[in-house]
C-alpha cells in the first residue's frame, strides 16, 4: 500500500509542479498582476519573485521526472521534500494575504480564480501531500512492480492532481439558481 501512497503522490505533485510552472509560461503576467494587487511585496520585487515561483516549479518538476525515469529515490525525496517547502510557502503567503483583507487574484493559473480559503487550503494539502511522498519514496515505498500498479497509480494521480488544481476555481463559481420544475 505504501507503494501506491507514493506512487500517486509522486504523480500529483510532478503534474502540478509542470503544470503551475506552464500556467506561468503561457501567461507571464497574471502571476505578477496577482502579486501587485496583493500589495505585499514592494513593486520592484514583483517581476523577480514571479520569475522565482515559475523557475521553481519547473525545476522542481523536471528535477522530479529526471528522479523518477533514473530510479533515483533520494532524488525523488529530495524533490517532494522541495515541493513540501515550496507550498508551504504558498500557503502561508496566501494566509496572509487574506489575513490582512487583500484579496485579489490568485495568480497559480490561467483561469481567473480569486485568492481564498480554497486556494490556501490547496497549498497546505499539497504541502502535506509533498511532505509525506518524500517520507515515503526515501522510506518504505517501493517503486510500482507491475503494470497494472503503475497503471493505477497513474490513474489516481492524474485524477488527483486534477481535482486539487480545479478546486478553488470550482468553489469560486456562484451557485445557479434552481430552475423551479421548468
Amino acid at each position: 500500500m505504501t507503494t501506491l501512497i507514493g506512487a500517486v503522490a509522486t504523480g500529483v505533485l510532478l503534474l502540478v509542479l509542470l503544470a503551475g510552472c506552464a500556467g506561468h509560461l503561457s501567461r507571464p503576467a497574471t502571476l505578477p498582476d496577482a502579486l501587485r494587487a496583493h500589495r505585499v511585496l514592494p513593486d520592484r520585487a514583483v517581476p523577480a519573485a514571479a520569475r522565482a515561483a515559475t523557475a521553481a516549479e519547473g525545476l522542481l518538476g523536471l528535477a522530479g521526472v529526471a528522479a523518477l525515469l533514473a530510479r533515483q529515490r533520494v532524488g525523488l525525496a529530495v524533490v517532494l521534500a522541495g515541493a513540501a517547502v515550496l507550498f508551504l510557502g504558498y500557503a502561508l503567503y496566501t494566509r496572509h494575504v487574506l489575513a490582512t483583507g487583500r484579496g485579489g487574484p490568485c495568480g497559480c493559473s490561467r483561469a481567473e480564480v480569486p485568492l481564498s480559503g480554497w486556494v490556501t487550503g490547496r497549498a497546505w494539502a499539497l504541502a502535506a501531500l509533498a511532505l509525506a511522498g518524500a517520507a515515503l519514496v526515501a522510506g518504505p515505498a517501493a517503486v510500482p512492480a507491475d503494470p497494472a500498479e503503475t497503471a493505477t497509480a497513474a490513474l489516481a494521480a492524474v485524477t488527483f492532481a486534477a481535482l486539487l488544481w480545479t478546486l478553488p476555481a470550482a468553489m469560486a463559481r456562484p451557485a445557479l439558481p434552481a430552475t423551479g420544475g421548468h
